[in-house]
Protein backbone atom coordinates (compact mmCIF):
# COMPACT_ATOMS: atom_id res chain seq x y z
CA UNK A 1 0.00 0.00 0.00
CA UNK A 2 1.33 3.45 -0.92
CA UNK A 3 2.55 5.47 2.09
CA UNK A 4 1.46 8.96 1.03
CA UNK A 5 2.22 10.41 4.46
CA UNK A 6 5.93 10.41 3.52
CA UNK A 7 5.35 12.88 0.67
CA UNK A 8 5.99 16.52 1.59
CA UNK A 9 5.44 19.74 -0.36
CA UNK A 10 9.23 20.13 -0.42
CA UNK A 11 9.75 16.72 -2.04
CA UNK A 12 7.07 17.49 -4.64
CA UNK A 13 8.75 20.82 -5.42
CA UNK A 14 12.15 19.14 -5.84
CA UNK A 15 10.73 16.39 -8.04
CA UNK A 16 9.07 18.95 -10.32
CA UNK A 17 12.35 20.85 -10.59
CA UNK A 18 14.11 17.64 -11.67
CA UNK A 19 11.45 16.92 -14.30
CA UNK A 20 11.69 20.50 -15.56
CA UNK A 21 15.51 20.68 -15.71
CA UNK A 22 16.27 17.04 -16.58
CA UNK A 23 19.42 17.19 -14.50
CA UNK A 24 19.87 16.15 -10.87
CA UNK A 25 23.16 17.98 -10.38
CA UNK A 26 21.81 21.30 -11.65
CA UNK A 27 18.72 21.11 -9.42
CA UNK A 28 20.87 20.16 -6.42
CA UNK A 29 23.12 23.17 -7.10
CA UNK A 30 20.15 25.54 -7.52
CA UNK A 31 18.51 24.29 -4.33
CA UNK A 32 21.73 24.26 -2.27
CA UNK A 33 21.62 20.49 -1.73
CA UNK A 34 24.09 17.67 -2.14
CA UNK A 35 23.30 15.50 -5.17
CA UNK A 36 23.14 12.47 -2.86
CA UNK A 37 20.48 14.17 -0.73
CA UNK A 38 18.40 14.94 -3.81
CA UNK A 39 18.72 11.33 -4.98
CA UNK A 40 17.42 10.17 -1.59
CA UNK A 41 14.38 12.44 -1.97
CA UNK A 42 13.57 10.76 -5.30
CA UNK A 43 14.14 7.29 -3.83
CA UNK A 44 11.82 8.05 -0.91
CA UNK A 45 9.15 9.29 -3.33
CA UNK A 46 9.47 6.14 -5.43
CA UNK A 47 9.26 3.95 -2.32
CA UNK A 48 6.23 5.84 -1.02
CA UNK A 49 4.45 5.60 -4.39
CA UNK A 50 5.75 2.09 -5.13
CA UNK A 51 6.71 3.00 -8.69
CA UNK A 52 9.67 4.25 -10.72
CA UNK A 53 9.38 7.97 -11.40
CA UNK A 54 12.59 8.68 -13.34
CA UNK A 55 14.85 7.07 -15.91
CA UNK A 56 18.48 7.90 -15.14
CA UNK A 57 21.49 7.87 -17.46
CA UNK A 58 24.89 9.58 -17.48
CA UNK A 59 23.61 12.70 -19.25
CA UNK A 60 20.08 13.32 -18.06
CA UNK A 61 17.08 12.13 -16.09
CA UNK A 62 13.71 11.66 -17.79
CA UNK A 63 10.33 11.15 -16.20
CA UNK A 64 8.65 7.79 -16.71
CA UNK A 65 4.98 7.64 -17.69
CA UNK A 66 4.13 7.34 -14.01
CA UNK A 67 6.52 10.22 -13.30
CA UNK A 68 4.64 12.49 -15.74
CA UNK A 69 1.30 11.57 -14.16
CA UNK A 70 2.53 12.29 -10.64
CA UNK A 71 4.27 15.48 -11.80
CA UNK A 72 0.96 16.85 -13.07
CA UNK A 73 -0.72 15.85 -9.81
CA UNK A 74 2.05 17.48 -7.76
CA UNK A 75 1.71 20.72 -9.77
CA UNK A 76 -2.01 20.78 -9.05
CA UNK A 77 -1.50 20.06 -5.34
CA UNK A 78 1.19 22.72 -4.91
CA UNK A 79 -0.91 25.26 -6.81
CA UNK A 80 -3.89 24.47 -4.59
CA UNK A 81 -1.70 24.90 -1.51
CA UNK A 82 -0.39 28.21 -2.87
CA UNK A 83 -3.96 29.34 -3.62
CA UNK A 84 -4.98 28.44 -0.07
CA UNK A 85 -2.07 30.47 1.32
CA UNK A 86 -3.11 33.38 -0.89
CA UNK A 87 -6.71 33.18 0.27
CA UNK A 88 -5.66 33.11 3.92
CA UNK A 89 -3.36 36.08 3.30
CA UNK A 90 -6.15 37.99 1.61
CA UNK A 91 -8.46 37.33 4.55
CA UNK A 92 -5.81 38.91 6.76
CA UNK A 93 -5.73 41.79 4.29
CA UNK A 94 -2.02 41.43 3.58
CA UNK A 95 -0.01 39.64 0.87
CA UNK A 96 1.76 36.44 1.83
CA UNK A 97 3.02 33.14 0.47
CA UNK A 98 4.85 32.45 -2.76
CA UNK A 99 4.71 34.61 -5.86
CA UNK A 100 6.57 33.46 -8.95
CA UNK A 101 7.66 36.23 -11.34
CA UNK A 102 9.17 35.78 -14.81
CA UNK A 103 10.83 38.55 -16.82
CA UNK A 104 13.26 39.01 -19.74
CA UNK A 105 16.86 38.77 -18.54
CA UNK A 106 17.94 42.33 -19.25
CA UNK A 107 14.74 43.95 -17.95
CA UNK A 108 14.78 41.81 -14.83
CA UNK A 109 18.42 42.58 -14.03
CA UNK A 110 18.10 46.31 -14.57
CA UNK A 111 14.58 47.19 -13.44
CA UNK A 112 13.20 44.46 -11.18
CA UNK A 113 16.29 43.05 -9.43
CA UNK A 114 17.26 46.40 -7.83
CA UNK A 115 13.76 46.63 -6.29
CA UNK A 116 13.42 43.10 -4.93
CA UNK A 117 15.00 43.96 -1.57
CA UNK A 118 12.58 46.82 -0.92
CA UNK A 119 9.62 44.69 -2.05
CA UNK A 120 10.67 41.89 0.30
CA UNK A 121 11.14 44.24 3.24
CA UNK A 122 7.82 45.99 2.69
CA UNK A 123 5.87 42.71 2.42
CA UNK A 124 7.68 40.37 4.79
CA UNK A 125 5.21 37.49 4.35
CA UNK A 126 5.82 37.30 0.58
CA UNK A 127 8.09 34.55 -0.75
CA UNK A 128 9.43 35.96 -4.02
CA UNK A 129 10.76 33.77 -6.82
CA UNK A 130 12.18 35.76 -9.74
CA UNK A 131 13.06 33.78 -12.88
CA UNK A 132 14.81 35.55 -15.75
CA UNK A 133 14.88 34.23 -19.31
CA UNK A 134 14.01 35.37 -22.81
CA UNK A 135 12.09 32.23 -23.81
CA UNK A 136 8.35 31.88 -24.31
CA UNK A 137 6.73 30.96 -21.00
CA UNK A 138 3.34 29.30 -20.61
CA UNK A 139 2.30 30.57 -17.18
CA UNK A 140 -0.38 27.91 -16.81
CA UNK A 141 2.09 25.05 -17.33
CA UNK A 142 4.99 26.78 -15.58
CA UNK A 143 3.10 27.90 -12.49
CA UNK A 144 4.08 31.55 -13.04
CA UNK A 145 1.97 34.19 -11.30
CA UNK A 146 3.29 37.31 -13.05
CA UNK A 147 5.12 37.77 -16.34
CA UNK A 148 6.82 40.88 -17.63
CA UNK A 149 6.70 40.71 -21.42
CA UNK A 150 7.18 42.87 -24.49
CA UNK A 151 4.06 42.22 -26.50
CA UNK A 152 0.91 43.42 -28.16
CA UNK A 153 -1.66 41.89 -25.82
CA UNK A 154 -3.41 39.33 -28.02
CA UNK A 155 -3.68 36.25 -25.80
CA UNK A 156 -7.19 36.38 -24.36
CA UNK A 157 -6.17 33.91 -21.63
CA UNK A 158 -3.86 36.51 -20.10
CA UNK A 159 -4.80 39.79 -18.48
CA UNK A 160 -2.39 42.54 -17.67
CA UNK A 161 -1.38 46.05 -16.74
CA UNK A 162 0.50 48.27 -19.14
CA UNK A 163 3.91 49.47 -17.98
CA UNK A 164 4.69 51.69 -20.97
CA UNK A 165 4.84 51.77 -24.73
CA UNK A 166 8.27 50.64 -25.92
CA UNK A 167 10.32 53.04 -28.04
CA UNK A 168 13.51 51.95 -29.82
CA UNK A 169 16.60 54.06 -30.44
CA UNK A 170 19.61 53.66 -32.71
CA UNK A 171 22.55 54.64 -30.52
CA UNK A 172 26.32 54.95 -30.38
CA UNK A 173 28.84 56.66 -28.12
CA UNK A 174 30.16 60.18 -28.82
CA UNK A 175 33.62 58.61 -29.35
CA UNK A 176 32.30 56.27 -32.02
CA UNK A 177 30.59 59.14 -33.83
CA UNK A 178 33.76 61.26 -33.75
CA UNK A 179 35.70 58.37 -35.25
CA UNK A 180 33.25 57.01 -37.83
CA UNK A 181 30.69 59.78 -38.32
CA UNK A 182 26.91 59.74 -37.92
CA UNK A 183 24.55 58.22 -40.50
CA UNK A 184 22.15 60.54 -42.30
CA UNK A 185 19.88 57.77 -43.62
CA UNK A 186 19.19 54.11 -42.79
CA UNK A 187 21.04 53.09 -45.95
CA UNK A 188 24.23 54.57 -44.46
CA UNK A 189 24.19 51.84 -41.82
CA UNK A 190 25.50 49.34 -44.36
CA UNK A 191 28.93 50.97 -44.04
CA UNK A 192 28.98 51.19 -40.23
CA UNK A 193 29.99 48.82 -37.43
CA UNK A 194 26.75 47.30 -36.17
CA UNK A 195 26.00 45.33 -32.99
CA UNK A 196 23.04 42.97 -33.32
CA UNK A 197 20.99 40.61 -31.18
CA UNK A 198 20.19 37.07 -32.30
CA UNK A 199 17.92 35.00 -30.08
CA UNK A 200 16.23 31.64 -30.52
CA UNK A 201 13.88 33.11 -33.12
CA UNK A 202 16.79 34.34 -35.20
CA UNK A 203 18.52 37.62 -36.00
CA UNK A 204 16.56 40.75 -35.14
CA UNK A 205 15.76 42.82 -38.22
CA UNK A 206 16.12 46.59 -38.01
CA UNK A 207 13.28 48.80 -39.27
CA UNK A 208 13.20 52.56 -39.89
CA UNK A 209 10.10 54.52 -40.91
CA UNK A 210 9.50 58.15 -41.84
CA UNK A 211 6.36 58.94 -43.76
CA UNK A 212 6.29 56.61 -46.76
CA UNK A 213 9.95 55.73 -46.32
CA UNK A 214 10.08 52.22 -44.80
CA UNK A 215 13.50 50.57 -44.68
CA UNK A 216 14.06 47.14 -43.10
CA UNK A 217 17.13 44.95 -43.24
CA UNK A 218 19.06 42.22 -41.44
CA UNK A 219 22.18 43.91 -40.04
CA UNK A 220 25.56 42.54 -41.08
CA UNK A 221 26.85 42.67 -37.55
CA UNK A 222 30.41 43.34 -36.48
CA UNK A 223 29.43 41.78 -33.14
CA UNK A 224 26.52 39.34 -32.83
CA UNK A 225 25.25 37.91 -29.54
CA UNK A 226 22.27 36.38 -27.79
CA UNK A 227 23.09 38.41 -24.67
CA UNK A 228 21.75 41.96 -24.62
CA UNK A 229 23.93 43.04 -21.70
CA UNK A 230 27.07 42.03 -23.59
CA UNK A 231 25.99 44.02 -26.65
CA UNK A 232 25.20 47.08 -24.57
CA UNK A 233 28.60 46.90 -22.90
CA UNK A 234 30.25 46.66 -26.32
CA UNK A 235 28.34 49.74 -27.50
CA UNK A 236 29.43 51.67 -24.39
CA UNK A 237 33.02 50.69 -25.21
CA UNK A 238 32.75 52.40 -28.64
CA UNK A 239 32.44 49.12 -30.59
CA UNK A 240 29.56 50.18 -32.83
CA UNK A 241 25.91 51.15 -33.25
CA UNK A 242 23.08 49.42 -31.49
CA UNK A 243 19.29 49.38 -31.92
CA UNK A 244 17.75 48.82 -28.47
CA UNK A 245 14.54 49.79 -26.63
CA UNK A 246 14.36 52.79 -24.32
CA UNK A 247 14.27 50.70 -21.16
CA UNK A 248 17.78 49.50 -22.03
CA UNK A 249 19.35 52.72 -23.32
CA UNK A 250 17.12 55.62 -22.18
CA UNK A 251 19.06 56.44 -19.02
CA UNK A 252 22.38 56.30 -20.92
CA UNK A 253 20.94 58.69 -23.52
CA UNK A 254 19.75 61.10 -20.84
CA UNK A 255 23.22 61.08 -19.26
CA UNK A 256 24.93 61.67 -22.61
CA UNK A 257 26.87 58.39 -22.52
CA UNK A 258 25.08 57.39 -25.73
CA UNK A 259 23.75 59.53 -28.58
CA UNK A 260 20.48 58.92 -30.46
CA UNK A 261 21.00 58.59 -34.22
CA UNK A 262 18.49 59.09 -37.06
CA UNK A 263 16.00 60.63 -34.60
CA UNK A 264 13.74 61.73 -37.46
CA UNK A 265 12.95 58.03 -38.15
CA UNK A 266 10.79 55.73 -36.06
CA UNK A 267 13.03 52.78 -35.29
CA UNK A 268 11.99 49.28 -34.26
CA UNK A 269 13.01 45.65 -34.56
CA UNK A 270 9.52 44.18 -35.05
CA UNK A 271 6.45 45.16 -37.06
CA UNK A 272 3.60 46.71 -35.13
CA UNK A 273 3.54 48.55 -31.84
CA UNK A 274 5.25 46.83 -28.91
CA UNK A 275 4.62 47.62 -25.26
CA UNK A 276 5.83 46.45 -21.88
CA UNK A 277 3.17 44.56 -19.95
CA UNK A 278 2.81 42.81 -16.63
CA UNK A 279 0.64 39.79 -17.41
CA UNK A 280 -1.07 37.27 -15.18
CA UNK A 281 -3.03 34.07 -15.93
CA UNK A 282 -6.47 33.23 -14.64
CA UNK A 283 -9.36 35.58 -14.07
CA UNK A 284 -9.73 39.23 -14.90
CA UNK A 285 -8.82 40.28 -11.37
CA UNK A 286 -5.36 39.32 -10.05
CA UNK A 287 -4.75 37.81 -6.63
CA UNK A 288 -3.75 40.06 -3.76
CA UNK A 289 -0.11 38.96 -4.12
CA UNK A 290 -0.03 39.67 -7.85
CA UNK A 291 -1.85 42.97 -7.48
CA UNK A 292 0.51 44.04 -4.72
CA UNK A 293 3.64 43.34 -6.80
CA UNK A 294 2.16 45.02 -9.89
CA UNK A 295 1.24 48.17 -7.94
CA UNK A 296 4.65 48.25 -6.27
CA UNK A 297 6.57 47.93 -9.54
CA UNK A 298 4.40 50.44 -11.42
CA UNK A 299 4.92 52.99 -8.64
CA UNK A 300 8.68 52.30 -8.73
CA UNK A 301 8.88 52.71 -12.51
CA UNK A 302 6.88 55.94 -12.52
CA UNK A 303 4.68 57.43 -15.22
CA UNK A 304 6.26 58.10 -17.61
CA UNK A 305 8.87 55.49 -16.58
CA UNK A 306 12.19 56.80 -15.32
CA UNK A 307 14.03 55.28 -18.31
CA UNK A 308 12.13 57.39 -20.86
CA UNK A 309 14.54 59.33 -23.07
CA UNK A 310 13.88 63.06 -23.22
CA UNK A 311 15.54 64.56 -26.28
CA UNK A 312 16.95 68.04 -25.83
CA UNK A 313 16.43 70.54 -28.65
Amino acid sequence: MKNLSQISARSMHLFLAIVREGNLSEVARNEGLAASSLSRVVQQLEQALETQLLYRNTRAVIATDAGHIYAQTFRTMLQQLSDAQTQVGERRGEPGGRIRINAPISFGLNHIGPRISELSERYAALQIELNLNDDYIDPFADGTDLLVRIASLKNSELHGRLIAKQTCHLVATPNYIRRYGAPTSPEDLLTHRLLAYRGKTGLQRWRFQRGEHDYAFSPQAKILSDNAELLLQAARNDAGMLLFPDWQVGELLNRGELVALLPEFTASYSPGEQSLWMLYPGGKYPSLNTRTVIDFLLASFGSPPYWRYTATP
